[in-house]
Protein backbone atom coordinates (compact mmCIF):
# COMPACT_ATOMS: atom_id res chain seq x y z
CA UNK A 1 0.00 0.00 0.00
CA UNK A 2 1.13 3.53 -0.81
CA UNK A 3 1.40 6.21 1.86
CA UNK A 4 0.31 9.69 0.85
CA UNK A 5 1.72 12.88 2.26
CA UNK A 6 1.11 16.57 1.76
CA UNK A 7 0.31 17.67 -1.76
CA UNK A 8 -0.48 14.13 -2.94
CA UNK A 9 -3.57 13.87 -0.76
CA UNK A 10 -4.81 17.22 -2.09
CA UNK A 11 -4.06 16.22 -5.68
CA UNK A 12 -6.26 13.13 -5.37
CA UNK A 13 -8.97 15.22 -3.69
CA UNK A 14 -8.92 17.79 -6.51
CA UNK A 15 -9.15 15.04 -9.14
CA UNK A 16 -12.18 13.56 -7.39
CA UNK A 17 -13.84 16.98 -7.08
CA UNK A 18 -13.28 17.73 -10.77
CA UNK A 19 -14.85 14.40 -11.72
CA UNK A 20 -17.75 15.09 -9.33
CA UNK A 21 -18.54 18.32 -11.20
CA UNK A 22 -19.36 16.35 -14.36
CA UNK A 23 -22.11 14.09 -13.06
CA UNK A 24 -22.62 14.93 -9.35
CA UNK A 25 -21.50 11.43 -8.36
CA UNK A 26 -18.91 11.04 -5.65
CA UNK A 27 -18.14 7.52 -4.48
CA UNK A 28 -17.81 6.18 -8.03
CA UNK A 29 -14.99 8.66 -8.71
CA UNK A 30 -13.34 8.79 -5.30
CA UNK A 31 -13.00 5.14 -4.33
CA UNK A 32 -11.01 3.99 -7.43
CA UNK A 33 -8.57 6.87 -6.86
CA UNK A 34 -7.80 5.91 -3.25
CA UNK A 35 -8.07 2.12 -3.20
CA UNK A 36 -4.28 1.56 -3.22
CA UNK A 37 -3.60 3.83 -0.26
CA UNK A 38 -3.32 3.19 3.45
CA UNK A 39 -6.50 3.47 5.56
CA UNK A 40 -5.29 6.65 7.28
CA UNK A 41 -4.73 8.35 3.91
CA UNK A 42 -8.04 7.09 2.52
CA UNK A 43 -9.86 8.48 5.54
CA UNK A 44 -8.18 11.89 5.19
CA UNK A 45 -8.96 12.18 1.48
CA UNK A 46 -12.56 11.10 2.05
CA UNK A 47 -12.91 13.79 4.70
CA UNK A 48 -11.47 16.47 2.42
CA UNK A 49 -13.66 15.52 -0.54
CA UNK A 50 -16.89 14.78 1.36
CA UNK A 51 -16.52 17.92 3.45
CA UNK A 52 -15.91 20.10 0.41
CA UNK A 53 -18.97 18.67 -1.35
CA UNK A 54 -21.06 18.96 1.83
CA UNK A 55 -20.33 22.67 2.16
CA UNK A 56 -19.95 23.47 -1.54
CA UNK A 57 -22.35 26.42 -1.68
CA UNK A 58 -20.93 28.04 1.45
CA UNK A 59 -17.33 27.53 0.28
CA UNK A 60 -18.08 29.08 -3.12
CA UNK A 61 -19.70 32.06 -1.43
CA UNK A 62 -16.70 32.52 0.89
CA UNK A 63 -14.06 32.15 -1.82
CA UNK A 64 -15.81 34.62 -4.12
CA UNK A 65 -16.41 37.15 -1.33
CA UNK A 66 -12.85 36.93 0.00
CA UNK A 67 -11.02 36.89 -3.33
CA UNK A 68 -13.35 38.84 -5.59
CA UNK A 69 -12.93 36.09 -8.21
CA UNK A 70 -15.76 34.17 -9.88
CA UNK A 71 -15.11 30.46 -9.53
CA UNK A 72 -17.01 29.46 -12.65
CA UNK A 73 -14.43 31.23 -14.81
CA UNK A 74 -11.47 29.34 -13.33
CA UNK A 75 -9.82 26.10 -14.42
CA UNK A 76 -11.28 23.04 -12.73
CA UNK A 77 -8.09 22.40 -10.72
CA UNK A 78 -7.97 26.05 -9.64
CA UNK A 79 -11.64 26.19 -8.68
CA UNK A 80 -11.49 23.01 -6.62
CA UNK A 81 -8.09 23.87 -5.18
CA UNK A 82 -9.57 27.07 -3.77
CA UNK A 83 -12.61 25.21 -2.45
CA UNK A 84 -10.32 22.69 -0.79
CA UNK A 85 -8.25 25.42 0.85
CA UNK A 86 -11.41 27.14 2.11
CA UNK A 87 -12.74 23.89 3.54
CA UNK A 88 -9.49 23.19 5.38
CA UNK A 89 -9.28 26.73 6.78
CA UNK A 90 -12.91 26.94 7.90
CA UNK A 91 -13.79 23.40 8.97
CA UNK A 92 -10.63 21.47 9.88
CA UNK A 93 -7.70 21.81 12.24
CA UNK A 94 -5.18 21.72 9.38
CA UNK A 95 -2.65 24.57 9.90
CA UNK A 96 -3.11 27.49 7.49
CA UNK A 97 0.33 27.10 5.91
CA UNK A 98 -0.19 23.38 5.23
CA UNK A 99 -3.71 23.88 3.85
CA UNK A 100 -2.44 26.50 1.39
CA UNK A 101 1.07 25.30 0.52
CA UNK A 102 0.21 21.65 -0.03
CA UNK A 103 -2.91 22.47 -2.06
CA UNK A 104 -1.01 25.02 -4.16
CA UNK A 105 1.61 22.36 -4.90
CA UNK A 106 -1.18 19.96 -5.96
CA UNK A 107 -2.60 22.60 -8.31
CA UNK A 108 0.89 23.14 -9.76
CA UNK A 109 1.23 19.42 -10.52
CA UNK A 110 -2.21 19.33 -12.13
CA UNK A 111 -2.37 22.65 -13.97
CA UNK A 112 1.08 24.28 -13.99
CA UNK A 113 3.02 27.15 -12.37
CA UNK A 114 0.79 30.07 -13.38
CA UNK A 115 -2.54 28.68 -12.10
CA UNK A 116 -0.76 27.58 -8.90
CA UNK A 117 0.66 31.08 -8.44
CA UNK A 118 -2.85 32.52 -8.81
CA UNK A 119 -4.24 30.12 -6.19
CA UNK A 120 -1.39 30.97 -3.84
CA UNK A 121 -1.97 34.69 -4.19
CA UNK A 122 -5.74 34.78 -3.76
CA UNK A 123 -5.97 32.05 -1.10
CA UNK A 124 -4.07 34.25 1.39
CA UNK A 125 -7.21 36.40 1.51
CA UNK A 126 -9.13 33.45 2.96
CA UNK A 127 -7.01 33.39 6.13
CA UNK A 128 -9.10 34.88 8.93
CA UNK A 129 -11.96 35.72 6.56
CA UNK A 130 -15.20 36.01 8.55
CA UNK A 131 -17.23 33.80 6.29
CA UNK A 132 -20.33 33.32 8.43
CA UNK A 133 -20.50 37.02 9.26
CA UNK A 134 -20.67 37.75 5.54
CA UNK A 135 -23.46 35.19 5.09
CA UNK A 136 -25.50 36.91 7.82
CA UNK A 137 -25.58 40.02 5.61
CA UNK A 138 -27.74 38.22 3.02
CA UNK A 139 -31.21 39.75 3.41
CA UNK A 140 -33.39 37.03 1.90
CA UNK A 141 -34.13 34.34 4.52
CA UNK A 142 -34.06 31.34 2.16
CA UNK A 143 -30.95 32.50 0.33
CA UNK A 144 -29.18 33.16 3.63
CA UNK A 145 -30.13 29.82 5.21
CA UNK A 146 -29.41 27.81 2.07
CA UNK A 147 -25.95 29.44 1.83
CA UNK A 148 -25.13 29.02 5.53
CA UNK A 149 -26.12 25.34 5.62
CA UNK A 150 -25.13 24.77 1.99
CA UNK A 151 -28.30 23.38 0.40
CA UNK A 152 -30.22 24.14 -2.77
CA UNK A 153 -32.66 26.98 -2.05
CA UNK A 154 -35.64 25.09 -3.51
CA UNK A 155 -35.01 22.20 -1.09
CA UNK A 156 -34.84 24.53 1.90
CA UNK A 157 -38.13 26.17 0.92
CA UNK A 158 -39.88 22.81 0.63
CA UNK A 159 -38.61 21.50 3.97
CA UNK A 160 -39.62 24.75 5.67
CA UNK A 161 -43.12 24.21 4.31
CA UNK A 162 -43.12 20.56 5.43
CA UNK A 163 -41.37 20.82 8.80
CA UNK A 164 -41.72 24.45 9.91
CA UNK A 165 -39.68 25.34 12.99
CA UNK A 166 -37.72 22.08 12.71
CA UNK A 167 -36.03 23.34 9.53
CA UNK A 168 -32.76 24.59 11.05
CA UNK A 169 -32.19 21.56 13.33
CA UNK A 170 -32.93 19.33 10.32
CA UNK A 171 -30.41 21.13 8.07
CA UNK A 172 -27.81 21.12 10.83
CA UNK A 173 -28.26 17.38 11.41
CA UNK A 174 -27.95 16.59 7.70
CA UNK A 175 -24.53 18.28 7.74
CA UNK A 176 -23.25 16.08 10.57
CA UNK A 177 -21.32 12.89 9.85
CA UNK A 178 -23.57 9.92 10.59
CA UNK A 179 -22.60 7.68 13.53
CA UNK A 180 -21.55 4.08 12.85
CA UNK A 181 -24.15 1.49 13.83
CA UNK A 182 -24.01 -2.25 13.31
CA UNK A 183 -26.96 -4.65 13.37
CA UNK A 184 -26.42 -7.82 15.35
CA UNK A 185 -26.80 -10.94 13.21
CA UNK A 186 -29.09 -13.04 15.42
CA UNK A 187 -28.41 -16.12 13.27
CA UNK A 188 -24.87 -16.28 14.66
CA UNK A 189 -24.77 -14.35 17.94
CA UNK A 190 -26.70 -12.22 20.44
CA UNK A 191 -26.60 -8.51 21.17
CA UNK A 192 -24.96 -9.14 24.55
CA UNK A 193 -22.28 -11.42 23.10
CA UNK A 194 -21.34 -9.00 20.31
CA UNK A 195 -21.19 -6.05 22.69
CA UNK A 196 -18.94 -8.10 25.00
CA UNK A 197 -16.71 -9.06 22.05
CA UNK A 198 -16.28 -5.42 20.99
CA UNK A 199 -15.55 -4.15 24.49
CA UNK A 200 -13.21 -7.08 25.17
CA UNK A 201 -11.15 -5.91 22.19
CA UNK A 202 -10.93 -2.35 23.46
CA UNK A 203 -13.62 -0.99 21.14
CA UNK A 204 -15.94 1.64 22.59
CA UNK A 205 -19.48 0.49 21.85
CA UNK A 206 -22.97 1.01 23.25
CA UNK A 207 -26.51 -0.23 22.65
CA UNK A 208 -28.97 1.91 20.74
CA UNK A 209 -31.21 3.54 23.37
CA UNK A 210 -34.47 2.13 21.99
CA UNK A 211 -34.03 0.20 18.71
CA UNK A 212 -33.22 -3.48 19.42
CA UNK A 213 -30.23 -5.34 17.98
CA UNK A 214 -28.34 -2.13 17.13
CA UNK A 215 -24.89 -1.28 18.52
CA UNK A 216 -23.12 2.03 18.04
CA UNK A 217 -19.37 1.76 17.50
CA UNK A 218 -17.38 4.87 18.40
CA UNK A 219 -13.99 6.16 17.30
CA UNK A 220 -12.18 5.91 13.97
CA UNK A 221 -12.86 2.36 12.90
CA UNK A 222 -12.09 0.27 9.83
CA UNK A 223 -15.22 -1.86 9.67
CA UNK A 224 -13.55 -4.85 8.02
CA UNK A 225 -11.07 -5.03 10.90
CA UNK A 226 -13.72 -5.16 13.64
CA UNK A 227 -13.81 -8.49 15.49
CA UNK A 228 -16.66 -10.59 14.13
CA UNK A 229 -16.84 -8.96 10.71
CA UNK A 230 -15.35 -11.85 8.74
CA UNK A 231 -17.36 -14.32 10.80
CA UNK A 232 -20.58 -12.50 9.85
CA UNK A 233 -21.63 -11.55 13.37
CA UNK A 234 -22.98 -8.15 12.27
CA UNK A 235 -23.98 -5.97 9.35
CA UNK A 236 -23.29 -2.24 9.11
CA UNK A 237 -26.70 -0.58 8.93
CA UNK A 238 -28.37 2.62 10.07
CA UNK A 239 -31.08 2.03 12.70
CA UNK A 240 -33.66 3.66 10.40
CA UNK A 241 -32.89 1.19 7.63
CA UNK A 242 -33.19 -1.72 10.06
CA UNK A 243 -36.53 -0.37 11.29
CA UNK A 244 -38.15 -1.17 7.93
CA UNK A 245 -37.51 -4.89 8.49
CA UNK A 246 -38.33 -4.64 12.21
CA UNK A 247 -41.70 -2.98 11.50
CA UNK A 248 -42.49 -5.72 8.98
CA UNK A 249 -42.41 -8.11 11.97
CA UNK A 250 -41.54 -11.23 9.92
CA UNK A 251 -42.32 -14.65 11.39
CA UNK A 252 -40.70 -18.09 10.97
CA UNK A 253 -42.42 -20.20 8.31
CA UNK A 254 -43.67 -17.23 6.31
CA UNK A 255 -43.06 -16.47 2.63
CA UNK A 256 -41.78 -12.89 2.43
CA UNK A 257 -41.10 -10.60 -0.52
CA UNK A 258 -38.37 -7.96 -0.26
CA UNK A 259 -38.65 -5.47 -3.15
CA UNK A 260 -35.58 -3.29 -3.78
CA UNK A 261 -33.57 -5.83 -1.82
CA UNK A 262 -29.98 -5.22 -2.92
CA UNK A 263 -27.38 -4.89 -1.44
CA UNK A 264 -29.10 -6.97 1.23
CA UNK A 265 -29.44 -4.94 4.43
CA UNK A 266 -33.15 -5.58 4.81
CA UNK A 267 -33.13 -9.11 3.36
CA UNK A 268 -30.50 -10.21 5.86
CA UNK A 269 -32.33 -8.34 8.64
CA UNK A 270 -35.51 -10.33 7.86
CA UNK A 271 -33.46 -13.54 7.90
CA UNK A 272 -31.88 -12.52 11.21
CA UNK A 273 -35.22 -11.71 12.85
CA UNK A 274 -36.64 -15.09 11.79
CA UNK A 275 -33.37 -17.00 12.56
CA UNK A 276 -33.28 -18.27 8.96
CA UNK A 277 -36.73 -19.83 9.32
CA UNK A 278 -38.61 -17.72 6.77
CA UNK A 279 -38.46 -18.03 2.98
CA UNK A 280 -37.50 -14.75 1.32
CA UNK A 281 -37.81 -13.72 -2.32
CA UNK A 282 -35.25 -10.92 -2.71
CA UNK A 283 -36.04 -8.85 -5.80
CA UNK A 284 -33.99 -6.08 -7.37
CA UNK A 285 -33.53 -4.68 -10.87
CA UNK A 286 -29.75 -4.26 -10.55
CA UNK A 287 -27.74 -7.41 -11.27
CA UNK A 288 -24.44 -6.03 -9.92
CA UNK A 289 -26.00 -4.98 -6.64
CA UNK A 290 -27.66 -8.39 -6.40
CA UNK A 291 -24.16 -9.89 -6.39
CA UNK A 292 -23.46 -7.80 -3.28
CA UNK A 293 -26.64 -9.19 -1.71
CA UNK A 294 -25.48 -12.76 -2.32
CA UNK A 295 -22.04 -11.94 -0.92
CA UNK A 296 -23.62 -10.47 2.23
CA UNK A 297 -25.88 -13.52 2.60
CA UNK A 298 -22.85 -15.81 2.43
CA UNK A 299 -20.89 -13.83 5.04
CA UNK A 300 -23.86 -13.65 7.40
CA UNK A 301 -24.91 -17.28 6.99
CA UNK A 302 -28.30 -16.32 5.57
CA UNK A 303 -30.26 -19.15 3.97
CA UNK A 304 -33.67 -19.61 2.32
CA UNK A 305 -33.25 -16.55 0.06
CA UNK A 306 -34.30 -16.72 -3.57
CA UNK A 307 -32.64 -13.85 -5.46
CA UNK A 308 -34.62 -12.59 -8.46
CA UNK A 309 -33.28 -9.90 -10.80
CA UNK A 310 -36.44 -8.36 -12.21
CA UNK A 311 -38.82 -5.42 -12.20
CA UNK A 312 -42.03 -6.78 -10.68
CA UNK A 313 -44.05 -4.05 -12.40
CA UNK A 314 -43.15 -5.50 -15.82
CA UNK A 315 -42.64 -9.20 -15.05
CA UNK A 316 -45.87 -11.06 -15.86
CA UNK A 317 -44.37 -14.48 -15.10
CA UNK A 318 -43.23 -13.40 -11.60
CA UNK A 319 -46.65 -11.95 -10.85
CA UNK A 320 -48.38 -15.12 -12.09
CA UNK A 321 -46.05 -17.41 -10.12
CA UNK A 322 -46.54 -15.56 -6.85
CA UNK A 323 -50.14 -14.32 -7.24
CA UNK A 324 -51.54 -13.82 -3.71
CA UNK A 325 -48.67 -15.89 -2.25
CA UNK A 326 -46.75 -13.68 0.17
CA UNK A 327 -47.50 -13.39 3.89
CA UNK A 328 -45.61 -10.11 4.11
CA UNK A 329 -44.11 -7.71 1.57
CA UNK A 330 -41.46 -5.08 2.22
CA UNK A 331 -41.13 -2.40 -0.44
CA UNK A 332 -38.02 -0.33 0.17
CA UNK A 333 -38.69 1.78 -2.88
CA UNK A 334 -36.23 3.70 -5.06
CA UNK A 335 -36.44 7.31 -3.95
CA UNK A 336 -34.73 10.70 -3.92
CA UNK A 337 -32.69 9.62 -0.86
CA UNK A 338 -32.84 13.08 0.73
CA UNK A 339 -32.97 11.33 4.11
CA UNK A 340 -29.41 10.00 3.76
CA UNK A 341 -27.65 13.23 2.74
CA UNK A 342 -25.45 13.12 5.84
CA UNK A 343 -23.98 9.88 4.41
CA UNK A 344 -24.00 11.02 0.79
CA UNK A 345 -23.39 14.79 0.67
CA UNK A 346 -23.43 14.73 -3.14
CA UNK A 347 -27.18 14.20 -2.70
CA UNK A 348 -27.48 17.92 -2.01
CA UNK A 349 -26.65 18.70 -5.61
CA UNK A 350 -28.19 15.92 -7.75
CA UNK A 351 -31.88 16.18 -6.82
CA UNK A 352 -34.76 17.77 -8.71
CA UNK A 353 -38.53 17.95 -8.66
CA UNK A 354 -38.47 15.90 -11.86
CA UNK A 355 -36.63 13.13 -10.00
CA UNK A 356 -39.10 13.24 -7.10
CA UNK A 357 -42.10 13.08 -9.47
CA UNK A 358 -40.52 10.21 -11.44
CA UNK A 359 -39.85 8.30 -8.21
CA UNK A 360 -43.41 8.86 -7.04
CA UNK A 361 -44.76 7.24 -10.22
CA UNK A 362 -42.47 4.19 -9.79
CA UNK A 363 -43.33 3.91 -6.08
CA UNK A 364 -47.07 3.87 -6.72
CA UNK A 365 -46.68 1.27 -9.47
CA UNK A 366 -44.68 -0.96 -7.10
CA UNK A 367 -47.33 -0.65 -4.41
CA UNK A 368 -50.17 -1.48 -6.82
CA UNK A 369 -48.23 -4.47 -8.18
CA UNK A 370 -47.56 -5.74 -4.65
CA UNK A 371 -51.30 -5.66 -3.91
CA UNK A 372 -51.82 -8.67 -6.21
CA UNK A 373 -48.93 -10.60 -4.67
CA UNK A 374 -50.15 -10.44 -1.06
CA UNK A 375 -52.09 -13.20 0.64
CA UNK A 376 -55.45 -12.26 2.17
CA UNK A 377 -54.70 -11.08 5.70
CA UNK A 378 -51.07 -10.25 4.87
CA UNK A 379 -49.34 -6.89 5.25
CA UNK A 380 -47.27 -4.57 3.07
CA UNK A 381 -44.70 -2.28 4.68
CA UNK A 382 -43.56 0.57 2.42
CA UNK A 383 -40.41 2.53 3.28
CA UNK A 384 -38.28 5.26 1.69
CA UNK A 385 -35.13 7.05 2.87
CA UNK A 386 -36.71 10.33 1.81
CA UNK A 387 -37.84 13.53 3.50
CA UNK A 388 -40.24 14.32 0.66
CA UNK A 389 -43.98 14.09 1.30
CA UNK A 390 -44.58 13.14 -2.34
CA UNK A 391 -42.65 9.93 -1.71
CA UNK A 392 -44.25 9.28 1.69
CA UNK A 393 -47.58 10.64 2.88
CA UNK A 394 -48.91 11.47 -0.60
CA UNK A 395 -48.29 7.90 -1.81
CA UNK A 396 -50.13 6.55 1.21
CA UNK A 397 -53.15 8.74 0.52
CA UNK A 398 -53.08 7.75 -3.16
CA UNK A 399 -53.15 3.97 -2.64
CA UNK A 400 -55.75 4.18 0.12
CA UNK A 401 -58.05 5.41 -2.66
CA UNK A 402 -57.11 2.34 -4.73
CA UNK A 403 -58.31 -0.41 -2.43
CA UNK A 404 -55.53 -0.49 0.18
CA UNK A 405 -56.62 -0.56 3.82
CA UNK A 406 -54.93 1.11 6.77
CA UNK A 407 -53.21 -1.07 9.36
CA UNK A 408 -51.27 -0.56 12.58
CA UNK A 409 -47.66 -1.63 13.02
CA UNK A 410 -47.62 -4.87 15.01
CA UNK A 411 -44.58 -3.86 17.04
CA UNK A 412 -42.90 -0.49 17.53
CA UNK A 413 -40.11 0.52 19.95
CA UNK A 414 -41.73 2.15 22.99
CA UNK A 415 -40.43 5.74 22.47
CA UNK A 416 -41.86 5.75 18.90
CA UNK A 417 -45.33 4.38 19.66
CA UNK A 418 -47.04 7.75 19.94
CA UNK A 419 -45.61 8.86 16.59
CA UNK A 420 -46.44 5.54 14.88
CA UNK A 421 -50.20 5.75 15.31
CA UNK A 422 -52.36 5.47 12.18
CA UNK A 423 -49.86 3.09 10.59
CA UNK A 424 -47.21 5.58 9.49
CA UNK A 425 -43.99 6.87 10.98
CA UNK A 426 -41.15 9.23 10.16
CA UNK A 427 -37.66 9.16 11.65
CA UNK A 428 -35.36 12.18 11.42
CA UNK A 429 -31.64 12.77 11.95
CA UNK A 430 -32.27 15.75 14.25
CA UNK A 431 -34.91 13.99 16.37
CA UNK A 432 -33.70 10.41 16.37
CA UNK A 433 -30.03 10.50 15.28
CA UNK A 434 -30.96 8.19 12.40
CA UNK A 435 -31.25 8.63 8.66
CA UNK A 436 -34.48 10.27 7.51
CA UNK A 437 -37.03 7.53 6.74
CA UNK A 438 -40.76 7.23 6.13
CA UNK A 439 -42.70 3.99 6.78
CA UNK A 440 -46.31 2.99 6.37
CA UNK A 441 -48.19 -0.31 6.56
CA UNK A 442 -51.22 -1.61 4.62
CA UNK A 443 -53.54 -4.54 4.35
CA UNK A 444 -55.45 -5.33 1.17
Amino acid sequence: MTTLTGWKTRQVAIKALCAFENDKKLREHLEPLIKEFKPVDRAFIRELVSGTVRYLKLLDFCVEKATGKKLKKQLCAVRNGLRLIAYQLIFTGVPDYAAINETVEAVKRLAGEKPAGFVNAVSKRLIGFECKREVEKINDFYKRISTLYSFETWMVKRWHRFYGKELLPLLDSLNKVAPLFVRVNLIKTTTEELLKLFRGNGIEAELHPFIPHMIRVKGRIIVEELPGFKEGLFYVQDPASYMAAYLLNPKPGELILDVGAAPGGKTTAIASLTRNRARIAAVDVNRNRMELLLENCRRLGVENVEPVVTDIRRDDSFRAKFYKSFDRILIDAPCSATGVIRRHPEGKWNKSMELIRHNQKVQRELLLTAKDLLKPGGVIVYSVCSLEREEGEENRESVLKRGFKTAEFERVPEPLKERARRGELRLFPHRDNTDGFYYTIFRV
